[in-house]
């Protein structure tokens, strides 16, 4: 494996992945799935045994910003679901801006502090 690139994390979600796809067609008995498990491995096959580095150093930090994206975004919607009897989740007609207005006070114009768009919406 001398100048190799080896294997990372993008590699282990390939290989989990591949690993779920061939059990599920195993089965479902769809060949689409086990096509697709099949060129997952040779996908992480190719990118273990491959002499271009950068590249492959490349994939695995978008593979780590969508990861860490995904993350975030999970941790807003959690975070979100917890204070649903605090408050109400709005987006700004304007500019699409979400916004949090507390529950229980009627019918309230809300001012986007991002584009200063006013609107009414019940609280």
């Amino acid at each position: 494996m001398v100048g190799r690139y080896g294997t990372d994390s993008l590699n282990q979600f390939l290989s989990i992945v591949s690993l779920a796809l061939l059990v599920l067609a195993m089965f479902t008995h769809l060949w689409i799935l086990y096509w697709l498990g099949i060129g997952l491995l040779i996908y992480q096959y190719f990118r273990m045994f491959s002499r271009n580095i950068p590249a492959r150093t490349a994939e695995n930090y978008k593979f780590y910003t969508m990861k860490n994206n995904f993350a975030s975004w999970r941790r807003q919607q959690k975070a979100q679901w917890n204070n649903r009897k605090l408050y109400h989740y709005y987006r700004c007609p304007q500019c699409h801006q979400k916004l949090r207005v507390p529950r229980g006070r009627g019918r309230i114009q809300i001012t986007c502090p991002k584009c200063g768009t006013q609107f009414v919406k019940k609280s």
